[in-house]
């Protein structure tokens, strides 16, 4: 045995510090917990940032890359994933790491949660790491709140959610306070005690909430209808709509493709990010050919992008019959953008932890 082999490991030195730079690595970076986010929330407008983001998107200010996505199956046999988001727009750089499994929930987790990074500018240096279950909560609800104003529906009177869940609750209490002339609000979960537990939460004087037996009844009631489930499969037909309804289409499944098919009208966050999803319904209609672009009449058309409505490109048909469907799919860059505004005061603030990774 040579005397090289022979000598005690722990004495030799690591061969990864023989190839070690020198230089300066990952460096300091700033933790923000769920508690840190929610402070800088309460001086955050993020309807506002995704409002301004979607803009800047359709004037193509900002870098959308593809999603990186991983599909597996737990011990339980639930759905199980993980998606990467990444996403840049102005001085905003950064990625959604958002992981989920619907067995979460019974097993008193919500069903899904991650972390949002935000990245220097100039070095690529990751800056600061937020818990991310809240923001996408409060992201997604604010584009469907854009959406709604888009797409001509700010006036409604009656609301209906689908799905009472993390996303249930944040559309429902976003809502309630972006539509000024809401009366009624109609809610139907497959847990009957998940529905009374946010109708609690809505309660207040103007404002009627009743808790469906069946989810039919509840998309039934309102001028605008929320899905926020788990539903992988379409079950939603176009007679469960009211006439002039806005079907807002949140979760995956719940749309059945006829539903999309005789929309007065169909409006979608990102054309790229529909085409190249057929895990998603619309995105296998495209792909089938049986939706097509904005312009194509070949077949279906989708009619807008959220952010083509708002910067005047495309124009919302309004409260039109028999329903009109909105299906955001969901875009990093509004993720990144709204971390960068939480991290900017965070900043001002001194919030969060500093960790260093040399």
């Amino acid at each position: 045995m040579s005397e090289l082999a022979s000598e005690p490991l722990t004495q030799r030195e690591p061969w990864y510090d023989q190839a070690d730079t020198g230089l300066a690595g990952a460096g300091r970076v700033t933790v923000l917990s769920r508690a840190d986010v929610r402070r800088c929330l309460a001086a955050v407008d993020p309807v506002a940032v995704v409002r301004q983001t979607l803009a800047d998107h359709d004037r193509g200010e900002s870098l959308l890359p593809a999603e990186a996505y991983l599909r597996w199956e737990n011990s339980q046999g639930a759905y199980t994933r993980s998606i990467g988001m990444p996403g840049a727009v102005g001085p905003h750089h950064g990625m959604k790491i958002i992981n989920a499994s619907v067995s979460n929930p019974a097993a008193g987790l919500e069903r899904a949660g991650g972390l949002g990074l935000c990245f220097d500018a100039e070095t690529a240096r990751v800056t600061t790491i937020l818990e991310a279950g809240l923001l996408s909560a409060v992201r997604t609800a604010a584009v469907s709140a854009v959406g709604v104003a888009a797409t001509g529906y700010s006036g409604a009177g009656s609301l209906a959610v689908v799905g009472c869940g993390a996303q249930g609750r944040m559309h429902a209490a976003l809502l309630t306070r972006e539509l000024p002339g809401l009366r009624t609000v109609s809610l139907y979960d497959h847990d009957p005690a998940v529905a009374r537990r946010l109708a609690d939460l809505l309660a207040r004087d103007d404002l009627v909430v009743t808790v469906h037996d069946t989810a039919r009844d509840a998309v039934t009631a309102g001028e605008i209808a929320v899905f926020t489930t788990t539903a992988d499969k379409g079950y939603v037909t176009p007679a469960w709509a009211r006439p002039g309804a806005l079907l807002v289409n949140v979760s995956l499944g719940d749309l059945a493709d006829e539903t999309f098919l005789d929309a007065a009208a169909l409006y979608v966050d990102d054309l790229d990010l529909v085409a190249d999803n057929p895990r998603r319904p619309l995105g296998r209609l495209m792909g089938d050919g049986l939706v097509t672009r904005p312009g194509d009449d070949t077949a279906k058309p989708i009619d807008a992008t959220l952010g083509g409505l708002l910067t005047g490109r495309y124009s919302s048909r309004g409260v039109a019959r028999p329903h009109v469907v909105l299906n955001p799919f969901g875009m990093g860059v509004l993720d990144v953008a709204l971390y960068g505004a939480v991290a900017a005061h965070a900043r001002h603030e001194g919030l969060g932890s500093t960790v260093d990774l040399g």
